[in-house]
């Protein structure tokens, strides 16, 4: 009766299992109508009680599966029942609403605990295989040891060996009162539904044998139901990546003073956790309860903002409650990704042409999302401890995040019969990049890949049976979801490594060790500048070349990495702009370019007529270089050259060359070549001819052109393009890029050309002053005019144009490009360079430090700025 319901509702409100969750087998179904009138009631009610009497019915639904697979069906048709997933979603969006219900913290909390009871059992802390099925010596441990036996400490390391979590946040300073044991255990150890422990891997198969014959498709419309209490449920941090907060007070403590490098300095000995830096404040902060977490003062100011701002906006009666809720989204997506990855390969393509065909995209994109958000916040606390495999429900995450990549594919692959082709994805891939990895420590991870090099991340879709291995529990296995910026650091890694096995050996044998690569070189003219590099690399075998690089100009004393920057800058534009007239020396007479330009998509290409191996195997040397010594180069070459550079590493990651690789050369061919393709007469072979072909004229009859070879014949050309017409350009550019990075086992297994470009690149995403400014740092400014005098500096660069806007970046980088984590890790530097408005801003680009003298007004800032900006040496294509 109604009371029972109400009973029921209470029972699940306080989250224990009421003895009677499951709908009768006669109950009428849940509609999206019946919903959306308890949400109305829900709405009207005088009391909390009121309000989960009313919703007594959703409760016990959202509890039983058998219910779940019949409620908001909308029609059912020959391929079996549709749902009404955006009403669902919109009905419980609108019961969560704080506008809409007094009661939605009570409501919501019951809803939380029914959702436990429908997805009673979490992933079982089960040893991981190794890929071969056999076991792997490391025993995963419970939760509890993971975690430094402290039901709340989810970022320290008992063995003192992991790395601090850069991104944890500290919570707001909390009095005894509260009590440690107040706070929300980690989901690894929160006990579920009935109040059981964590099921453990011998309980699995006799507690999950019911779960297995329970209907799949009530998978679909539970996470239609769960999606508002997911949807941005995390806090962030000021990039926009989801955290956990650190749970304990943050402790203010004093450096020690000292001297460094002949100046009074205060020592601490300690690397800021949010930021990466040095601490070198007077006063930092650092975790009361030990863990091995340190803040500077900036970094434990923003984030004591950052958390205060979430809690506000979050709602909560208390912190203990907002961290109860930020853990059960946690918890409850590590159970989505085991429920839905332990059943058959069926069931999970069932539910994915469900989200794939039926869901609409923006509730895809808000599911994706979520899923995101959680193992962005959780993957630096997973890296802390030592057994990076002992955390399996993090893995589940990963693996359900796997599960939804494959999902946005299929799309790609499927044509309706009313529509005139495939679809795109459902969301740009892009999309399921783990931003939060960046804060992961690559070293540590590159080591882990090595293993393992050749573990790749199984279709979850196609596998028969899901089995967490020893190869799956790794960051770099999935590379999909992986940084650009972390395989980069991870490629300088692999290469350093390198180095140091050819420095090991050298000492053995000659007692030696390797020494930098010393280049000085004149700034110009171009011939001068180029023939000092080509003198330089000239001659030297592989292993000769592969070291760093150590640049010094002529008459100039400035060495370190600001020269760096600016030698490979100026010494590309040498190789593009400096072959003709002088440099028609190292060109044999030639005066024509090494490269030509494409004006109309703004990059540069080989010129077929030169000869000049020497200074093509040097381009390439410095491109290898560049990545080599952590610089980001000027993007002036097309995509496919990355690709091309792939091919010759052998890498599985390169694709075929096809007519869109052609069109980023020269359009009127590949038009061309798209003619052929679309010729569909007898005489093709009279019309097209051999195209311009030099070898069309010793084909084989066979291989002529017809209707029936054309694909292969353009193919075959597109092929020759590539391999052979600029043969005499791209191989040695080939060889010299090889000499450098070629010995990457992790290059040429794992990078495409797209994200090889973007290691060598960076990214191309226009100037944003106010990221800069988030990533900012301040020296010899006093508090007051850091809040007066330093905003109206960020108002002038925000005002500059986009051009003025890169100007001034190459200003105090030497670089116009994008870091690869993006413009708040710029990190710039405003020092005060005293007072006076005769005074021109200066930079010093090894530091990206902006010397700014403090001006009377705002327009004499502006003005003094662009004359200091204005004689940069910005890289542009001629």
């Amino acid at each position: 009766g109604r009371l029972g319901c109400a009973r029921s509702a209470a029972a699940l409100s306080r989250g224990l299992e009421p003895h009677s969750c499951r709908t009768d087998t006669g109950a009428m179904p849940l509609t999206v109508e019946r919903l959306e009138a308890c949400v109305d009631h829900v709405a009207a009610a005088s009391s909390s009680a009121e309000a989960l009497d009313h919703l007594s019915e959703v409760l016990e639904v959202l509890s039983s599966r058998s219910a779940l697979a019949e409620a908001g069906i909308r029609g059912i048709s020959a391929s079996g029942p549709s749902y009404d997933y955006v009403g669902i979603c919109a009905a419980i969006e609108r019961l969560l609403c704080k506008a809409s219900s007094r009661w939605q913290r009570d409501v919501g909390e019951a809803v939380r605990n029914a959702v436990l009871v429908a997805m009673p059992h979490q992933p079982p802390q089960a040893p991981i295989k190794e890929a071969d099925a056999s076991a792997v010596d490391m025993a995963a441990g419970s939760r509890d040891v993971e975690i430094a036996n402290s039901p709340h400490d989810i970022s320290s390391d008992s063995s003192g060996e992991g790395r601090a979590a850069i991104a944890a946040v500290p919570s707001p300073d909390m009095s005894d009162s509260h009590g440690s044991d107040q706070l929300p255990r980690h989901p690894g150890v929160l006990a579920d539904a009935q109040g059981s422990a964590p099921m453990q891997a011998d309980d699995a198969p006799a507690a999950l044998e019911d779960d297995i014959r329970e209907p799949f498709s009530c998978v679909s419309v539970l996470l239609a139901a769960l999606l508002p209490l997911l949807t941005d449920a995390l806090p962030r941090d000021h990039s926009g990546v989801c955290i956990i907060p650190h749970p304990h007070v943050m402790e203010k403590q004093q450096a020690a003073f000292g001297m460094a490098n002949g100046r009074p300095a205060f020592r601490t000995n300690k690397i800021c956790d949010n930021c990466g830096q040095r601490i070198q404040d007077q006063f930092f902060f650092h975790c009361a309860q030990n863990c091995d977490i340190d803040f500077c003062q900036e970094c434990h100011r923003k984030s004591q903002e950052l958390l205060a701002n979430f809690l506000e906006r979050a709602g909560d009666a208390s912190r203990e409650s907002a961290y109860r809720r930020l853990f059960w989204v946690i918890d409850v997506t590590e159970r989505v990704g085991f429920h839905v990855l332990r059943r058959s390969v069926d069931d999970r393509a069932r539910l994915a042409n469900e989200l794939a065909f039926e869901w609409p995209t923006p509730m895809f994109e808000r599911l994706t999302q979520a899923a995101i958000d959680v193992v962005n916040a959780k993957v630096v606390h997973v890296q802390d401890v030592k057994d990076i495999t002992s955390d399996s429900c993090f893995w589940y995450a990963i693996g359900w995040l796997q599960f939804l990549y494959s999902v946005n594919q299929l799309p790609c692959s499927t044509r309706r019969v009313d529509e005139q082709g495939a679809r795109g994805p459902k969301v740009e891939y892009e999309r399921f990049i783990l931003e939060g990895i960046n804060k992961c420590e690559p070293l540590s991870e590159f080591q882990r890949w090595q293993k393992h090099p050749s573990a790749k991340a199984p279709d979850v879709l196609a596998i028969e049976e899901f089995v967490l291995t020893a190869d799956f529990c790794s960051f770099l296995t999935h590379s999909n979801l992986v940084p650009v910026s972390f395989r980069r650091v991870c490629l300088l890694c692999d290469v350093w490594d390198q180095i140091q096995q050819i420095q090991r050996e050298q000492i053995q044998r000659t007692g030696g060790c390797v020494t930098p690569l010393e280049l000085e070189v004149p700034r110009g003219p171009c011939w001068a500048l180029l023939e000092a590099v080509l003198h330089a690399f000239k001659g030297k075998a592989n292993i000769e070349l592969r070291r760093p690089l150590r640049v010094t100009f002529l008459g100039e004393e400035a060495v370190g990495p600001g020269p760096l920057r600016e030698f490979f800058q100026v010494a590309l534009r040498a190789f593009l702009d400096g072959s003709a007239g002088a440099c028609g020396e190292l060109a044999k007479g030639s005066s024509t370019r090494l490269f030509r330009c494409n004006g109309q998509r703004r990059s540069y290409w080989f010129d077929e007529e030169v000869d000049n191996p020497d200074a093509f195997r040097a381009c390439g040397i410095l491109l290898g270089q560049a990545v080599l010594n952590n610089v980001l180069v000027p993007n002036i070459f097309p995509p496919v050259l990355y690709e091309c550079l792939l091919h010759d590493l052998g890498s599985p990651c390169a694709r075929p060359l096809g007519l869109e690789d052609i069109a980023m050369i020269s359009e009127e061919i590949a038009q061309s070549l798209q003619c052929v393709l679309d010729y569909a007469k007898e005489d093709i072979g009279e019309v097209f001819g051999d195209l311009g072909w030099p070898i069309g004229g010793r084909l084989t009859e066979e291989s002529r052109l017809t209707l029936d070879t054309k694909r292969e014949f353009v193919q075959a050309y597109v092929d020759w393009f590539f391999r052979d017409r600029v043969a005499k350009q791209l191989n040695p550019l080939c060889d010299g890029f090889r000499a450098i990075l070629g010995g990457s086992s992790l290059l040429r297994s794992m990078i495409d050309s797209v994200q090889l470009e973007k290691i060598v690149c960076g990214g191309a995403i226009p100037v944003d002053a106010a990221a800069i400014r988030l990533g900012a740092t301040y020296e010899g400014w006093t508090e007051e005019e850091q809040s007066a005098y330093l905003p109206m500096f960020w108002e002038v660069l925000a005002s500059f144009t986009e051009a003025e806007k890169v100007k001034f970046v190459v200003f105090v980088t030497a670089s116009d490009r994008v870091p690869l984590k993006g413009w708040q890790d710029l990190g710039l530097i405003v020092h005060k360079n005293g007072v006076g408005d005769d005074r021109l801003p200066t930079a010093y680009t090894c530091f990206c430090q902006l010397l700014l003298p403090k001006y009377t007004e705002k327009e004499r800032l502006r003005s003094k700025l662009l004359l200091a900006i204005a004689s940069s040496e910005g890289f542009g294509l001629r």
